[in-house]
């Protein structure tokens, strides 16, 4: 097939209802199991982190309008993981947009808001989780309070964000209201305990995607596809692709994979697992370590 051929930007609704619904299904029944409080609730919990952190894909592919062909089903989805993630949806699409606008653009790109990890002391802060959460919990309240004025926010779209983020709070106080008066702590178990420890598996899948990569705007220099195995691949919804995605973000996730065949020579970053990844990024701190040490003697 030829790259520019209209069947890589086919969009349908059967391959993401499926995916959605399957872990959808398999986070209500986990979130069962973890309710009954029996002798494997911190296994059932870890595996609810994982679940919960997948969501984050269908969240990203929504945000592109292509995980589903229906308008109302990327938006329906696209609302639910964002308000799982604390990320709401409008104000994700926004951010995410002009990252791919601009990407690895040091004045313009919001996720180069967040340095990348300089120290080893930064990639461990970072991939704990507590970073993110600080940035999240203190974004979602700014635009709580009607402070949506960030740049890369279209000002057609400011008086929604701050709607959506008072809808999601309203749900959030619904939620926390049944379950204390149900006096259940299936919120806790199933919900906030596993977004926490899950996050730092998230942060290691997404540092892949421009981590060490080059600062510039050449689609093909300042992003990396990392193979991995099917469940990674299925679970996080062919986001390892992410140099085929960001050089055409308008192929569907289940296309991605096809897609990546008969482009892959044209990257510059393509690595072999997300461990290989980490290996080298923590090779290249280090060294960057000894480096400083070995200049600081001849000063």
């Amino acid at each position: 097939m030829h790259p520019q051929s209209k069947l890589y930007f086919q969009k349908t609704n059967y391959h993401a209802s499926l995916r959605f619904l399957f872990v959808i299904s398999l986070i209500l029944f986990n979130g069962y199991l973890i309710n009954l409080g029996k002798t494997y609730q911190s296994f059932f919990i870890s595996t609810q982190s994982l679940l919960l952190m997948s969501l984050f894909a269908p969240l990203h592919e929504c945000s592109h309008s292509t995980a589903f062909k229906s308008k109302f089903l990327n938006r329906l989805v696209m609302f639910c993981c964002g308000m799982i993630h604390l990320m709401p949806s409008i104000w994700f699409r926004e951010f995410h947009m002009q990252h791919h606008r601009h990407t690895q653009d040091v004045t313009k790109d919001p996720e180069l808001g967040t340095e990348y990890p300089r120290t080893i002391g930064d990639y461990i802060f970072l991939i704990t989780g507590i970073k993110i959460w600080i940035y999240l919990v203190k974004n979602f309240f700014r635009l709580l309070s009607g402070n949506a004025n960030e740049s890369y926010i279209n000002k057609h779209n400011t008086k929604k964000v701050v709607i959506e983020a008072r809808i999601i709070f309203i749900v959030y106080l619904l939620f926390l209201f049944v379950s204390l008066n149900l006096n259940n702590g299936i919120l806790l178990y199933a919900w906030i305990i596993p977004m926490i420890i899950g996050q730092p598996f998230l942060r290691l899948f997404l540092l892949a995607e421009h981590g060490l990569c080059d600062l510039t705007t050449d689609m093909s220099k300042n992003s990396r596809t990392t193979k991995t195995n099917f469940l990674v691949r299925f679970f996080m919804w062919n986001m390892n692709y992410h140099t085929e995605h960001h050089t055409t973000p308008g192929i569907p996730f289940h296309k991605l994979q096809e897609y990546q065949k008969i482009i892959k020579h044209k990257f510059k970053y393509q690595e072999l697992g997300y461990l290989n990844f980490h290996k080298k990024y923590l090779m290249h701190l280090l060294n960057q370590k000894a480096f400083a040490g070995f200049d600081s003697m001849y000063q």
